[in-house]
């Protein structure tokens, strides 16, 4: 049985990744927006709809960790070799889709997908059995440095302030909040 206290740091983690995002873009200024990052290729909102990304990958892999923990443990496996192999498409269709989303939606549309996508995870999360959060499957390692061989449900909603944090330290905006 997971402690309540290992629960909270969970949720905990996922409500700190929306209220920074809110205060980042509460506190922005609109003339950064397009200065480029530190270590991408994104601008500044490029990178922010990266961060939203993040959090969407991680509300996405709920239902399909619980597809794939269904299954015998090789097709996760398959699933995940087959996944690899496309690392260099994923990469540029990673760049490209956070690109082009990045210039077209607002900071505050990205706020308002943000909060949205973190209320439907902590919906699920707070009903969820301790068992649903250990089921997992095959990931591949090869899309993100945070990535661990095989992961639940738990680890990907731990994986998503991993990714945030990392990709947050990369923002060049001078009103980031500390």
């Amino acid at each position: 049985m997971e402690s309540r206290s290992s629960r909270d740091a969970v949720r905990d983690g996922l409500l700190w990744i929306a209220d920074d995002f809110t205060r980042i873009v509460d506190g922005l200024d609109p003339a950064e927006l397009g200065s480029p990052t530190r270590g991408t290729r994104w601008t500044n909102r490029q990178l922010l709809f990266h961060l939203v990304l993040g959090q969407k990958i991680a509300r996405a892999s709920i239902p399909l960790i619980g597809t794939f923990a269904r299954m015998p443990p090789g097709v996760s496996r398959s699933w995940s070799r087959l996944l690899g192999a496309g690392s260099r498409p994923y990469n540029w269709i990673n760049w490209a889709g956070s690109a082009a989303a990045g210039q077209l939606l607002t900071p505050a549309m990205m706020r308002g997908m943000m909060d949205r996508t973190t209320r439907a995870i902590l919906s699920w999360y707070d009903r969820a059995e301790d068992e649903a959060l250990t089921r997992g499957m095959s990931m591949p390692r090869s899309w993100d440095p945070y990535f661990e061989p095989w992961m639940s449900r738990r680890d990907v909603l731990e994986w998503a302030p991993k990714h945030y944090r990392h990709h947050r330290a990369q923002l060049t905006l001078t009103t980031l909040p500390l």
